[in-house]
C-alpha cells in the first residue's frame, strides 16, 4: 500500500513548527516521518530522543524527524529505502514556497499517495500578508491550494478580527474548509487521518480541552454494490466533513478501496488482493468534522452503511 504523504504549508510564523512539534510528541498509532528544513526550530522532547544521527532524529514513539538538507527528493528516497518502513510522511514546506509543488511528488511516485495539503494561516496577520506587494501572491497561492486551512493564533486576533478574517477566507477561497485554532491545537487524527482501528474501539483524546469543537462518527459498511454510486456520495459530503478514512469493498470491482479524505481532497485507492474479503459485519469508516457535520445516521444513509458507537 502506498505511504500517505501530507504537506504542511503556510507563511512564516503561522505555526507550522508548532503543529509538527505536536505530531512528533503525540503520535502513537502510526510511525510518522516528519521532514523539515531546520532541525533547530523543532523542539523535540529530550526524553523521546533515542538516537540523533546528524540528519535524522529517531524517537522512542517510533516517529523520526529528518532534515531535508539540499534535496527533498534525496531525503524521500532515503526514507522510502530505509529497512524499517514508515506509516506516514509529513513534509513542512518553507514559508514562501508553493506546497502544491511538493504535493506533486506524491502524484508521480507510486510509493506515495497524497493525503492532503494542510495550510496554516496567522488569523491576525494573514490578510495583511495577502495584501503585501512582495509576498501576497505566495500567501494567497498557499491558501488556494490547501485542502484545509488552520486559521491559527485565533486567540491573538480577537473575536472581531477573527470574524473578519473568516469572512475574507470564505470570499477568497470559498471551497476550502477552515478551522480557527490556538497553538495549532487540533485532534491529531485530523492531520494524520487516524489509525484504522476498530470503529467501536476506545479512543484516548489527544487534546481533551478541544475535543468539543469537533464531531466524530464511525460507520460499518457491507460489500457495496456500486462503486460509482459510493464515489458520488463521498463527493457530495458537505465541507463540515473534514476527515474520513477506511477500507471499502465493492461487488462490481475486485479487491479493496482505501478511502482518504482531507478537506476537499479525496482519493479511493486500490489496495490490491482480489481474494481478500471484508471482516464479519463489514468494513469500517471513521469521520471527523466540525460540529455541523452530519450525524453518523445521516452519513450511513448517504453512504450505504450503519452507524457505530465511536
Amino acid at each position: 500500500m502506498p505511504i500517505p504523504f501530507t504537506v504542511i504549508g503556510g507563511f512564516l510564523g503561522a505555526g507550522k513548527t508548532t503543529l509538527l512539534n505536536r505530531v512528533l510528541r503525540e503520535a502513537r498509532d502510526e510511525r510518522v516521518a516528519v521532514l523539515v528544513n531546520d532541525f533547530g526550530a523543532i523542539n523535540v522532547d529530550a526524553d523521546l530522543v533515542v538516537e540523533h544521527g546528524g540528519e535524522t532524529i529517531a524517537l522512542g514513539n517510533g516517529c523520526i524527524c529528518c532534515s531535508i538538507g539540499d534535496s527533498l527528493m534525496d531525503t524521500l528516497i532515503r526514507i522510502l529505502s530505509a529497512p524499517q518502513p514508515v506509516d506516514r510522511i509529513l513534509v513542512e514546506a518553507s514559508g514562501v514556497s508553493d506546497p502544491a509543488r511538493i504535493a506533486d511528488m506524491a502524484r508521480i511516485d507510486r510509493a506515495l499517495t497524497l493525503d492532503g495539503v494542510v495550510v496554516l494561516a496567522d488569523a491576525a496577520e494573514v490578510r495583511a500578508h495577502a495584501a503585501d506587494r512582495f509576498v501576497g501572491d505566495a500567501v494567497r497561492g498557499q491558501i488556494a491550494v490547501a485542502d484545509i486551512v488552520l486559521l491559527n493564533k485565533a486567540d491573538l486576533a480577537g473575536p472581531a478580527a477573527l470574524a473578519q478574517t473568516e469572512a475574507w477566507l470564505a470570499e477568497v477561497a470559498p471551497d476550502v474548509p477552515h478551522i480557527p485554532t490556538t497553538m495549532a491545537e487540533v485532534p491529531l487524527d485530523l492531520i494524520l487521518g487516524g489509525a484504522l482501528r476498530g470503529p467501536s474501539a476506545p479512543r484516548t483524546p489527544v487534546f481533551a480541552d478541544h475535543e468539543a469543537r469537533f464531531a466524530r462518527a464511525a460507520l460499518r459498511l457491507p460489500v457495496l454494490a456500486d462503486r460509482s454510486r459510493f464515489e458520488a456520495a463521498v463527493r457530495g459530503l458537505p465541507a463540515s466533513v473534514l476527515r474520513a478514512k477506511g477500507v471499502v469493498h465493492f461487488a462490481d470491482s475486485p479487491g479493496e478501496g482505501f478511502l482518504q479524505k482531507t478537506g476537499r481532497s479525496c482519493t479511493l485507492a486500490a489496495l490490491g488482493g482480489t481474494d481478500r474479503r471484508p471482516p464479519d459485519g463489514g468494513d469500517g469508516l471513521v469521520f471527523i468534522g466540525t460540529p455541523e457535520m452530519p450525524s453518523a445516521a445521516l452519513l450511513a444513509e448517504a453512504l450505504g452503511g450503519e452507524p457505530l458507537a465511536d
